[in-house]
Parts: C-alpha cells; structure tokens; sequence
C-alpha cells in the first residue's frame, strides 16, 4: 500500500504511535463503528452554530448545484424513460454503499472517495454499485438472460478539480449490462451499440449530431475486435472515428470508447464506457460478462446552455 505523507505526519503526534495500529489491526468492523461514532459525537458537541455556518459556506462538498434543479429533474426523468424503452431497468440507488464498493470493484484509492460510518461510503461511481447489484441479481437467478439497469445518481468524489465545470458533486447517468459470454465479441458489441445508440439519442436533444466524434482506447492490438468495431452496422459507423492503442488501460477490460462534442474551439468528452470484468470477479463466474457507461449529465446541460 503507498504510504500517505499527512497520515505519517499524524502518527508522529502520538504519543503511543502503535495504539493507531492496535485500532486499525484489531478492532472488529462493529468495534471500529462504535469508536468513531462517540468521537464525532464528542466532536459536534464543540461546533457552535458561527463554525457550522462558516464551515457550511466554505466546505466544497456542501455548496449546491447552479442548475435549475426543475430543469435537471424533468432531464433526468426523461433520459430514465428514454431508457425504459431501451430495455433498461430504471433503479433509484441508495446515496450510500458498502465500504470499499470503489476500491474493490473498480480499484480506486479509498482516499478518492468519502469514507463514512456504520461500513459504508458515500456513492462516488453508481456503475459500480450497480455491478453489485447485477450480481445480486444473477447471484439470486443464475439461469438470468441479459440484465440491464439506468440510474440517475448525484456523485460526490473526493479529489480536488481545477476545472470549474467539474464540482465536488454532480448529477451523472449511467448505464450497466450483464450477461453470459457468447463468444466472438457477440455480448460486448450488442451492449456497446445499446448503450452508445442511447447516448447519441440523448446528447443529439442538445447538440448538433454532426458535431459528434468518437475515439475508441484498445488494451492492445486485437485484429479481429477492431474489426468488429469497424463493422458498417455499428451505429456510431456515420461519425468520425478514432482508435488508439493503451495498454495501460486498467479500467476497461477490451476498450474504452470516448463521445466528444464539438463546442466551438473545444472539443468537451461528455460520456464514456466499455467492457469491464466487475460482475465475474464479484460472482466468481468467469462466463459473465459486463458492460458500463456514464453521461454527465449535469454537464451536459451546464455547457447547453451556453450555447
């Protein structure tokens, strides 16, 4: 594990330095829950209504959206019908979701998302829950065909952005598929064009499609996806497409495919996605395979309206 230089710092502050082992070595989950919920209990009671305010104008992850939140409701319930016709599954997920759903689906550093009590965080990738979910669900009825779900998820993440487009929390959609291996990279490129047909429809209420370009990341040098990719049928076939090779490509399991919009001199990536392995490390079934994608939504209408 890389050693984190302020928790070091910490440490050096304690008296008994080993005790901070103790807690995290040995205390049990429950243990662990108990202790911190009497120290921020402690802690509250020392907040005076003048700390809580100031803390509430200058903490980034308590400011709300710009956007109309009437204008972004009926969006999003309309993208979640759009859906439904598309035969996904709309769900409404809970804000939060087991500890370490981030670091040990998709192995994001636990300090990029919101650690919080009682063994949870709060949601900062809803694809991965939702992989939890179709798990569940294939878990529960192993005989399942391909299964499918559309969420519309406030998302909160730790890091810090420069870009003020990009805010502590925002508004994403997202799209997840699961099924059995077919062969030949028959489930990967029905899901590819199921979920990119719905991302087209839904970018093309607000931008032109002519200005729509797509790039496709390729873990390595597979001939006979990148046929299957190139292949007429394909609905994203009419744009202007990209392949670049990245095998450093640690997300995605085959590639990763990238939507831009052409907005004046810039070129904004509104939504991506691909193949990843999630739901067959989380059932222990190597046959199943996954598929996921994400619109920024809020995104979206931030920047549409400055058109």
């Amino acid at each position: 594990m890389p050693t984190n230089p302020s928790f070091e710092k910490l440490k050096s502050k304690i008296p008994d330095a080993a005790s901070v082992d103790f807690l995290i070595e040995s205390l049990s989950a429950s243990e662990f829950n108990s202790l911190m919920l009497e120290i921020l209990r402690l802690r509250s009671e020392r907040i005076s209504s003048a700390d809580l305010l100031r803390n509430f104008n200058e903490n980034r992850f308590t400011q709300p959206t710009s956007l109309d939140p009437i204008r972004l409701l009926e969006t999003e319930a309309n993208w979640l019908k759009q859906a439904k016709k598309s035969e996904f599954s709309p769900i409404l997920l809970s804000p939060v979701s087991p500890l370490g759903t981030c670091a040990t689906v998709a192995k994001v550093n636990q300090n990029n998302v919101i650690s919080a009590l009682r063994h949870t965080e709060v949601v900062a990738d809803a694809t991965n829950v939702l992989a939890l979910q179709l798990a569940s669900d294939f878990k529960k009825t192993p005989q399942s065909n391909t299964l499918r779900y559309a969420t519309v998820h406030r998302h909160v993440r730790a890091q810090h952005y420069d870009n003020p487009n990009f805010t502590a929390h925002f508004g994403i959609f997202c799209l997840a598929s699961a099924g059995k291996d077919s062969g030949s990279f028959d489930f990967e490129l029905i899901e590819a064009n199921r979920h990119i047909d719905m991302i087209i429809n839904l970018l093309s209420e607000f931008f032109s499609k002519e200005d729509l370009t797509f790039k496709f990341f390729l873990r390595d040098e597979n001939p006979k996806l990148k046929m299957r990719l190139e292949e007429k049928q394909n609905c994203w076939s009419p744009y202007p497409i990209q392949f670049e090779i990245d095998p450093s490509q640690e997300y995605y399991r085959l590639f990763q495919f990238k939507i831009y919009v052409t907005l004046g001199e810039n070129r904004i990536d509104f939504a991506d996605g691909g193949p990843v392995d999630w739901v067959a490390s989380l059932t222990g079934n190597q046959k199943m395979r996954s598929f996921i994608s994400g619109i920024g939504l809020e995104l979206v209408l931030k920047l549409a309206g400055k058109q």
